[in-house]
């Protein structure tokens, strides 16, 4: 383990902390980096790396300087950022944590801040230190209360919304919209999935309420299966004939609201050449993921595990289900959702 893993270790906190005035103020002695680069932001409950992988790519194929801040990571905290569609490597990770870790001891000493924080503190610095044109930036839980919310976006997205992480954000779907709008900024247009009733209605009443206009997927933009993938129609222009980048057919609707976020960010209209080849482009690993006979997806609520069963159910027979969830993510709905009865579990 390196020095900035083992710095990282321990900033694991054994609770969620949220405290948005402190992270400002840690922010504020670094000199407000996230002011420097404009941002996508992007909430939801499921779909939110797809979106934002999506978005980055199609943002670098239009001639931005991108950069990319996801969570969780799959094997090592450097893959929550990346920088021109590529990770950090070890070498930067490393230096990157142990700079901005003395720097903060100077600068903020006796600040608060967890592990999420130092992290979002990271990107934003990096971005700005690398002097980019757009952040594509993930919302680690919620919206309101979450460190990526003092990004400056200049669009939004919000991804279907279901119920996870109820013990945060609420048990009901109005509750938890309400939570994930808290990314929604007066004037700053947001480009939104189909929800459910309930969650459609807390999202229109709080878009309203700030000043953002909100853009409909099914009615300001669209996309369904077509004979390339996708056939999207966006928010201005003639419908696009696009590969689907990722697998299974919750990605139509992830993909139409990557593209209606590009669209909004850039305000200009996408160039199709440009988007094909972006799309074409798309890696984001543990999404419905192949590796050889095995595929590897990371679902963990009961909508994800309906988008994964109904793309499982389009796989050869026999199937195997390898499969692990921590006890308060509803393992029994899970499976219930899942709808698909693999020869051995």
């Amino acid at each position: 383990m390196g020095c900035a893993d083992s710095f990282l270790a321990g900033l694991a906190p054994a609770r969620m902390v949220f405290d948005l005035d402190a992270f400002a103020r840690l922010l504020a002695r670094l000199g407000d980096p996230q002011a420097a680069v404009p941002a996508l932001h992007v909430a939801g409950t499921n779909g939110k790396g797809s979106v934002c992988a999506v978005a980055e790519a199609v943002l670098r194929a239009h001639g931005e300087r991108t950069g990319l801040y996801t969570s969780p990571h799959l094997d090592h905290p450097r893959e929550r950022i990346a920088v021109g569609g590529r990770p950090l490597s070890e070498a930067a990770f490393e230096a990157a944590v142990e700079g901005l870790a003395r720097r903060l001891a100077q600068v903020a000493p006796g600040l608060p801040y967890s592990y999420f924080d130092f992290l979002t503190a990271l990107a934003f610095t990096l971005f700005a230190e690398e002097g980019l044109s757009a952040a594509v930036v993930e919302t680690g839980l919620g919206g309101r209360l979450d460190s990526t919310r003092l990004c400056h976006p200049r669009a939004t997205c919000l991804t279907p919304i279901a119920r996870d992480h109820t013990a945060v954000l609420g048990h009901d779907l109005a509750a938890i919209a309400r939570e994930k709008a808290g990314i929604l900024r007066p004037g700053v247009p947001c480009a939104c999935a189909s929800q459910p009733p309930e969650a459609a209605a807390a999202l229109a009443a709080a878009a309203r309420e700030v000043g953002a206009p909100l853009l409909l997927f099914g009615e300001d933009f669209a996309a369904e299966a077509g004979a390339a993938g996708l056939r999207y129609r966006p928010l201005r222009g003639p419908e696009l004939e696009l590969p689907l980048p990722l697998p299974g057919r919750h990605q139509v609707v992830n993909t139409a609201c990557a593209l209606a976020s590009c669209e909004l960010f850039l305000d200009r209209p996408l160039e199709p050449e440009a988007t094909r080849r972006a799309l074409s482009s798309v890696h984001w690993p543990g999404r419905l993921e192949r590796l050889g006979g095995v595929l590897l997806d990371g679902a963990h609520n009961r909508a994800g595990a309906r988008a994964l069963g109904e793309y499982l159910r389009t796989c050869p027979r026999p199937l195997w289900l390898v499969w692990g969830m921590l006890e308060h993510k509803d393992p029994e709905g899970f499976v219930a959702a899942l709808g698909v009865a693999p020869a051995e579990v």
